[in-house]
């Protein structure tokens, strides 16, 4: 027959040190105040309650019940260099404080309550395994040095830190402005490979050859939110630093579309750029953008599926959130009417949406479009190819 213990270690300001230590179907309880320094390996199989100082030297693995209690724990690197195993059981932490260096190997989700402290180390993952922010939940410090090569979980409303790096180079997101208490979203970062190459729009004059990220949404609304990229080393950006800025995609590898600038720090060497408009899309790097604000129609509309004129473009009509666009057909009867054109989701496919649903027939169209700044309004003729009703 099994028996089973308890161990309280509750003996005021006390510090005591393991080379390993196994907890075997038992209750274990770190007061405040104690110190519990574990040099190599940790495995909990029954109940540990930390509300006290836990410093891991080696693996940990947790198979049991972590109760965090008030407690925080520190992550060293273990001798001879090896990565750091964190087997934590999709449980949280409390305080949790990455120092020692190296890489600290999570093979299982690992939620943070109250504080992250990046010092010197870098959270890496298995098993497809993220790091989750609780709402309110503290993070200090990042760097080059310490930061989280791995998936990223925040939510709730505020502002969301993801203190992210790809293992050498620190390369923190944010989106600022949540007001959303159910907003969910995951960042993953991915660095291009050789021969990946990201496209753009037509006003999207240069992208990065470094890297993009990934947002995955879980749930609620991230509207009227920016999102903050970093650039580091994009040594072929060349434009002025207004014309840098946050694109977005539906595709990991494009067409980008500009979200604009609303705030730029640094160089393209090491700095920070956050978008005008909120993200919308899953796909997101940095860029430079056309400086010009010249309107321009294409007049060929070939809605046939193939990625080419599948609607009307209007370059730089986003930069005009109040127009107006109206479609024509010859005898002068309109056949489409939008307002706030956006070249995405607000566009002309050869539809008619004025007096009945249902494809247009192939033919010489005329536009009007108007800018809703007090500028003249722009006129001409498009050419529509639609395939057979």
């Amino acid at each position: 027959m099994k028996t089973k213990f308890t161990l309280i270690l509750f003996l005021g300001w006390t510090f005591l040190k393991a080379q390993s230590f196994y907890n075997i179907n038992s209750n274990v309880f770190i007061s405040s105040g104690t110190t519990f320094t574990v040099g190599d390996s940790l495995v909990n199989n029954g109940t540990l309650t930390n509300n006290g100082n836990m410093v891991m030297g080696g693996v940990w693995i947790n198979t049991g019940t972590y109760n965090p209690g008030t407690g925080e724990i520190t992550f060293n690197n273990p001798p001879g260099g090896k990565s750091q195993i964190i087997n934590h059981n999709n449980q949280s932490f409390n305080k949790l404080t990455i120092n020692g260096g190296g890489e600290k190997l999570i093979l299982a989700d690992m939620t943070i309550v109250g504080e992250l402290n990046l010092v010197s180390g870098v959270i890496a993952n298995e098993n497809n395994s993220k790091v989750v922010f609780q709402p309110g939940a503290k993070i200090t410090g990042g760097s080059d040095q310490s930061h989280i090569n791995a998936p990223v979980e925040q939510q709730g409303s505020g502002s969301w830190l993801f203190p992210m790096g790809n293992g050498s180079t620190y390369l923190p997101v944010e989106i600022s402005g949540v007001t959303d208490n159910t907003a969910r979203g995951v960042i993953q970062a991915h660095e291009l490979s050789s021969g990946e190459v990201l496209t753009g729009e037509r006003s999207v004059t240069q992208l990065s050859s470094k890297r993009y990220w990934e947002l995955s949404s879980l749930g609620g609304s991230l509207a009227n939110t920016t999102i903050t990229l970093p650039l580091r080393n994009e040594s072929t950006f060349t434009g002025a630093p207004e014309l840098f800025a946050v694109v977005e995609s539906s595709a990991a590898f494009g067409p980008y579309k500009s979200l604009g600038q609303s705030a730029f720090t640094g160089d393209a060497s090491n700095g920070r750029i956050s978008s005008e408009s909120s993200p919308t899309l899953s796909f997101f790097t940095v860029a430079t953008v056309s400086g010009e604000k010249n309107v321009i129609a294409y007049n060929g509309v070939s809605p046939n599926g193939d990625g080419y004129n599948d609607y009307f473009q209007i370059f730089n009509i986003q930069l005009f959130p109040n127009n107006k666009v109206t479609v024509f057909n010859r005898w002068g009867d309109k056949v489409f009417e939008l307002d706030g054109y956006d070249n995405d989701q607000r566009i002309f496919t050869g539809e008619n949406n004025v007096n009945q649903t249902g494809k247009l027939p192939s033919g010489i169209y005329f536009y009007k479009i108007q800018l809703g700044d007090g500028s003249k309004e722009l006129t001409g003729y498009l050419e529509l190819k639609n395939e057979p009703r």
